[in-house]
């Protein structure tokens, strides 16, 4: 998939984006916890990084590490059977993102930032990646639900060139609240293509990103 850098001033404050892997499940589960308090159940990363037609990303922090310390999972029986414990260090999540493919068109499912990364360009930048992820795919639109009351999530989306389709009604458990169904025009024409790129480079002058690279 597309790896997207960029950083934030001149002192370097970089964020990546890569597949997710098993290894970032705990911090995937710990930022769905937090911003989706009422979510029940929780969802089952380890099945859905397998899924087929289902893609994750996460934003990580190329110089933030968490530092874990777990038993050991070392091939010798004794080892195991000693308790060893490791410290481990881990790129520290950010953010993540999730899209299901179907039809010829690829819907976001989820996506969340980690509370003290908000407002830093995260959400922008994990939706250039989704929205590249369905170029990849050769998906026609990408379609997602809003909260119909979460007026933020909507004019984020609408700046990205999400149109208002419809209603689903009573959609989220917790308060029966209606979501607002959110599409993009093709994003295989020239125009939205033209659009998306425009976007990127406003994203980097709005956050002083000295660099950016598209693998």
């Amino acid at each position: 998939m597309t790896r997207v850098r960029t950083t934030t001033n001149e002192l370097a404050f970089p964020f990546s984006l890569r597949p997710m892997v098993k290894d970032d499940i705990d911090q995937v589960s710990t930022i769905e916890r937090e911003s989706f308090p009422t979510l029940w159940p929780p969802t089952s990363y380890r099945k859905e990084i397998t899924n087929k037609i289902a893609e994750y990303i996460v934003c990580v922090c190329d110089h933030e590490y968490l530092t874990v310390t777990k038993q050991s999972n070392g091939w010798r029986r004794w080892l195991r059977k000693k308790g060893t414990l490791v410290t481990v260090k881990k790129r520290l999540v950010a953010g993540f993102l999730g899209v299901w493919y179907m039809g010829g068109e690829a819907h976001i499912v989820t996506v969340a930032v980690k509370g003290e990364f908000r407002r830093r360009g995260i959400g922008e930048l994990l939706l250039i990646g989704s929205l590249e992820l369905a170029t990849a795919r050769d998906a026609q639109v990408l379609t997602l639900e809003a909260r119909e009351s979460n007026n933020i999530a909507k004019a984020l989306y609408a700046k990205y060139g999400f149109l208002e389709a419809g209603l689903r009604k009573r959609y989220y458990s917790d308060n029966h609240e209606d979501a607002v169904i959110m599409t993009t025009p093709d994003i295989k024409t020239s125009g939205f293509q033209q659009f998306i790129s425009k976007k990127k480079k406003e994203l980097d002058l709005r956050y002083g990103t000295n660099s950016r690279e598209y693998l």
